[in-house]
């Protein structure tokens, strides 16, 4: 699938996940759903932000989708739709578990990116968008969001 194509489907993708996610969160707020583009190649990222439950600070969720080998994807390369745990919309949490409040925070990991002075807590869902439809495959990243939120412990029901 060609980039433009991938960045049509991703856009749809990437809305239904961020949905989904604020719609569990307490006063979340959505961005805009931006094309954003990283050495000549574009993605498409949305960002959903929320008050910590028990502290007072910002959280943010990146959602974003990127063609195989695209700056923001991991190894191995494919074409994904993924999600940062950010601090805020600038900043990363940090690297140590224990300082970020993630020693429960699985499915997120600390993920280097393929251009690696980009690193953070990520996950990342593989995508065929040839062969899936949008919308599903959002649900299916904003399933592991509401899971990895709730395991540390950013989400409480």
């Amino acid at each position: 699938m060609e980039d433009a194509d991938f960045e049509k489907w991703g856009k749809i993708a990437v809305e239904r996940a961020a949905e989904l996610v604020a719609a569990e969160l307490p006063d979340a707020t959505l961005s805009k759903t931006t094309r954003r583009s990283r050495n000549s190649r574009g993605y498409i990222q949305r960002f959903v932000t929320f008050r910590h439950p028990t502290m007072p600070s910002d959280r943010a969720v990146w959602l974003y989708a990127a063609p195989a080998g695209h700056a923001y994807d991991f190894r191995p390369a494919h074409d994904r739709l993924s999600a940062g745990l950010l601090q805020d919309l600038e900043n990363e949490l940090d690297p140590n578990r224990f300082a970020a409040g993630m020693t429960k925070g699985f499915p997120f990991s600390w993920k280097v990116h393929l251009e690696a002075k980009y690193e953070g807590y990520r996950l990342g869902v593989k995508v065929n968008p040839d062969d899936e439809a949008p919308e599903d495959r959002g649900a299916d990243l904003a399933a592991e969001v509401v899971r990895g939120l709730r395991n540390a412990g950013l989400i409480v029901d």
